[in-house]
């Protein structure tokens, strides 16, 4: 006699602004989960590993949340192009610096789609983004340094003394995103 055994799904429910797993289950309560193999979260159904050692993140680049093993070390791959990447002009891009002329402040949107994509899944992004501002064409000539935590309620930074007269000048920062774009409004 064969036995057919049915594949139960299994999630992983967690708190959106720490990625604290709160429970393994079949049947998911809230809306805060994602979908995992089985033999991922054995040892926490099974009681041999704490959750603790686990938590989900959102990935800024595929735009999901995933389960990492927060004891794992991240496989590190230098790419300086990642590292000193230049913002070019974008106004459709995932992050946006706006230097605003007007209100005389630096402040960081999310583009429209990425946005959305945040608002759906309840993500709040636990990340402290840097910008620097320098001279243009010359990554080594810096200006100015930003630096906003993106987890904030106001993504705005005040003008120093040299924002209002520097008109070319060129922005870099390291890739976490898929896309970053700066404008100038006036």
């Amino acid at each position: 006699m064969n036995v057919i055994k049915d594949a139960v799904n299994t999630y992983v429910e967690f708190d959106p602004k720490t990625g604290t797993v709160i429970s393994v289950t079949s049947y998911p309560q809230g809306k805060n989960y994602i979908e995992v193999e089985y033999d991922r979260v054995k040892g926490i159904a099974e009681g041999s590993e704490n959750p603790k050692y686990y938590k989900v993140e959102f990935n800024t680049t595929s735009l999901m949340y995933e389960l990492i093993n927060v004891h794992e070390s991240k496989s590190f791959q230098y790419n300086v192009n990642e590292s000193i990447y230049k913002v070019p002009n974008d106004t459709n891009a995932d992050l946006i610096l706006c230097k605003n002329n007007k209100t005389q402040k630096w402040q960081l949107k999310f583009g429209k789609l990425f946005s959305k994509t945040l608002k759906e899944n309840d993500v709040t992004l636990q990340t402290v983004k840097h910008f620097s501002i320098c001279k243009q064409n010359d990554p080594y000539q810096l200006y100015r340094t930003l630096t906003f935590n993106l987890a904030s309620d106001s993504l705005d930074l005040q003008f120093d003394e040299k924002d209002a007269i520097i008109t070319s000048y060129d922005v870099y920062t390291n890739k976490l995103f898929n896309s970053y774009g700066v404008v100038n409004e006036n």
